[in-house]
């Protein structure tokens, strides 16, 4: 037990959230891609060149059709994605990773496993 006060204990986030910090700092830098961005391709990258339902990325990620859709926007930009709508419900919007992105993604993916790896391991 500790004698120092509560309100002047520093508090250090558990390491999982300092490793996910330091990524989201690497990805960015070096990748030009946020954590979302990242998880955004790397759901893509899964589907093997098959489209993704909108629908399906937010329940994925957990967040808004409004924020993924920002989100794929400036994907879409950096032509790293490709969205287009639905074959047999034009409501429906589907999202393709392009080579650009496929690309980019790998080379993001190695970062990030290099990362955890030199976090966890030791």
């Amino acid at each position: 037990m500790t004698d120092r006060h509560p309100a002047t204990a520093t508090r250090q986030p558990p390491p999982i959230l300092w490793s996910l910090g330091l990524l989201h700092g690497e990805l960015r830098g070096t990748h030009g891609l946020s954590l979302h961005d990242y998880l955004i391709l790397g759901a893509l990258a899964e589907a093997e060149g098959r489209p993704v339902p909108l629908t399906r990325l937010t329940a994925l990620l957990r967040e808004t059709r409004t924020r993924i859709a920002s989100l794929l926007t400036g994907l879409e930009a950096a032509g790293l994605v490709e969205r287009s709508r639905g074959p047999g419900d034009r409501r429906t919007i589907e999202v393709t990773l392009t080579e650009a992105g496929r690309a980019r993604f790998t080379d993001a993916e190695r970062a990030a496993h290099e990362r955890l790896r030199r976090h966890f391991v030791l």
